[in-house]
């Protein structure tokens, strides 16, 4: 077991969170990826042969998938289409989150080493820009106009408040495409997402 015996080895720490924790977020989505694309792949397949949570009648055509009836939803693209958006938009939710908790934990702590007192967010600030810039105070250096930052913030921020409270989104991006039916997130958003915070915690 590692004992920190240095300030600075305890503070280094602190700072890696960030990394250690985008770096498992974006195993979890490879694996989850995966796992949905095997999915989709085979569920034409499953349809027919049933299982799974598949039920199907022969004799009346009436086919249930965990108890999502044909007469209801068109299967195929409820389950092929809708499910995967669905997927990467709690991957977005999953990012966010991450990124707001462990930043707190970061400027937290490292206020605590440093005996610098705790910044008062702004009215209107972001809780993201108000971690960027009590991280800023620490360090006295600036973050604000790194260009992760300004993408998580002006971007990613925006897309998730979207998904979340369905905000209008005012913001462009050939990440996600604007439908009747809402926000379709793809998979090169997302990853740009994780490629954003892994930058930002080299940062840190």
């Amino acid at each position: 077991m590692k004992f920190f015996t240095k300030k600075s080895d305890i503070q280094y720490s602190i700072r890696r969170g960030l990394y250690q924790e985008i770096r498992l977020m974006m195993a979890f989505i490879e694996q989850q990826n995966y796992q949905r694309d095997d999915y989709t792949s085979k569920f034409s397949g499953m349809l027919v042969k049933g299982g799974g949570g598949i039920y199907s009648n022969e004799y009346t055509n009436h086919i249930s998938v965990s108890n999502i009836s044909n007469d209801e939803y068109d299967l195929e693209s409820t389950f092929k289409k809708d499910l995967p958006n669905y997927i990467k938009k709690s991957q977005v939710l999953m990012l966010w989150a991450m990124l707001e908790d462990t930043l707190g934990y970061i400027v937290r702590e490292l206020s605590s080493q440093e005996q610098v007192s705790p910044r008062i967010k702004g009215r209107h600030e972001s809780i993201f820009i108000h971690y960027i810039k009590w991280l800023e105070e620490i360090d006295e250096r600036e973050l604000i106009t790194e260009s992760s930052v300004q993408f998580l913030d002006g971007n990613v921020r925006k897309v998730r408040n979207s998904i979340v409270h369905g905000n209008p989104l005012d913001v462009v991006h050939d990440g996600y495409e604007i439908t009747d039916t809402g926000i379709v997130i793809s998979d090169k958003y997302v990853w740009e997402i994780c490629i954003a915070i892994d930058s930002l915690a080299w940062q840190i």
